[in-house]
């Protein structure tokens, strides 16, 4: 399907959505920050990682969630099953595993009184036990956390019951990508950026194509498909139960710098590996509240690119960025992957620099709105169920 060059068809497309501005208050407000906590990220699904980066049994990664205050282990058990646990020991509450990721063989330990857990979870030794009054050890083993899955990716609630099934939250975004081959894209890099700028802002920064003919016109040019006044245009836009994804395609008359035209030559007449559950060349997947994928082809193969971003503290994000791509056949691929994760990375460091200007302009509180056009539909949707979930105009 080619992109339709026209104007305000999102709005056409999506009438009940609204073309009115955005308040600002969401990105610097303590008040609203607070209910974020509470009834976003306390009471949402939230990706934590994928199963690949834990394969064998032992094999564990913490996943620190700042804005609820909570260190959550992920951990695969000797029986072979992923478990997520309350990074938190039963006996005075001291964080259990300080690593980031490791392997532990059959048990983790408490450093502080080193009592020992299975794991599965189970409480299995506790030094002195003798000492301590009417206990059991059953009754005191790790605290499980709401633990799903989908296409590998690990997902977690907080919550004691959850609302909804994983599958009921991800709705049209799981119709749509099931099957798709995230299994062979291994991970191939991830950057952690400290950004001094709230959440939302970041998230809203890469959710729109509007400003790449101008804040990335060194770097990309013009690599995306324009209309004749040089601005982009969205392939398609979905709305999909509390998410969004959009499209774009590629510009077939960019010209090519020396090296793209060394490394993305015709490859001796190989047929393109594509995946059919892309819908154009370039698929931006917002899953609310915090998680991105971004599915894209490179030279003759599909690779993806994940985005997480971590709340710390209404004015601070990190922003873990992380790049997968399919294991390559030749030297010619793996370079090709190499200068598209160059490339990304110098994109995103611009965009960085946006991120933290754009928060400190809106922290001045000198605009109580901002102004979206037709090709920023998708934040004007996520800015939607973002109110539908905190209400935080609706019970002013």
């Amino acid at each position: 399907m080619k992109t339709v060059m026209r104007e305000k068809q999102w709005a056409e497309k999506y009438p009940d959505l609204g073309t009115e501005p955005v308040p600002t208050e969401p990105y610097v407000s303590d008040e609203h920050y607070e209910l974020e906590r509470e009834r976003i990220f306390r009471r949402c699904w939230i990706n934590v990682g994928r199963v690949d980066e834990i394969p064998n049994p032992g094999d564990y990664f913490v996943r620190d969630i700042a804005i609820c205050k909570t260190s959550v282990l992920i951990i695969r058990g000797s029986d072979g099953v992923v478990r997520g646990f309350h990074n938190v020991c039963s006996h005075r509450g001291n964080t259990l595993v300080l690593d980031g990721r490791g392997t532990c063989p059959g048990s983790v330990y408490c450093h502080f009184h080193n009592w020992v857990y299975s794991d599965t979870g189970e409480l299995i030794r506790v030094p002195d036990e003798e000492n301590f009054f009417d206990f059991d050890k059953r009754d005191h083993g790790l605290t499980p956390v709401n633990t799903d899955f989908w296409e590998g990716f690990v997902f977690v609630h907080l919550g004691s019951e959850p609302a909804e099934t994983l599958r009921e939250f991800l709705g049209g975004v799981a119709d749509q990508l099931d099957g798709c081959p995230f299994h062979e894209m291994p991970l191939m890099q991830t950057y952690l950026v400290d950004e001094r700028a709230n959440w939302k802002v970041g998230l809203d920064a890469q959710n729109e194509l509007y400003h790449l003919p101008f804040q990335h016109r060194r770097i990309l040019g013009d690599s995306f498909l324009m209309n004749d006044k040089g601005h982009c245009r969205f392939q398609d836009v979905n709305l999909y139960n509390y998410h969004t994804v959009w499209s774009c395609e590629y510009d077939p008359t960019h010209k090519l710098t020396p090296l793209e035209g060394t490394l993305f030559a015709a490859q001796n007449g190989a047929p393109a590996t594509r995946i059919p559950q892309m819908i154009g060349e370039f698929d931006f997947f917002v899953l609310f509240p915090n998680f991105v994928i971004l599915l894209f082809n490179v030279g003759n193969s599909t690779s993806y690119v994940s985005y997480n971003f971590w709340p710390l503290a209404i004015d601070r994000t990190i922003w873990e960025i992380r790049m997968h791509f399919r294991e390559p056949a030749n030297t010619r691929e793996r370079l090709q992957q190499e200068y598209f994760k160059c490339l990304i990375r110098d994109t995103l460091q611009e965009d960085t620099v946006a991120h933290e200007n754009v928060h400190a302009g809106l922290a001045s509180r000198a605009k109580s709105h901002v102004i979206l056009q037709d090709d920023e539909a998708p934040i004007r949707y996520f800015h939607k169920v973002l109110e539908d979930h905190v209400g935080f105009y609706s019970n002013a």
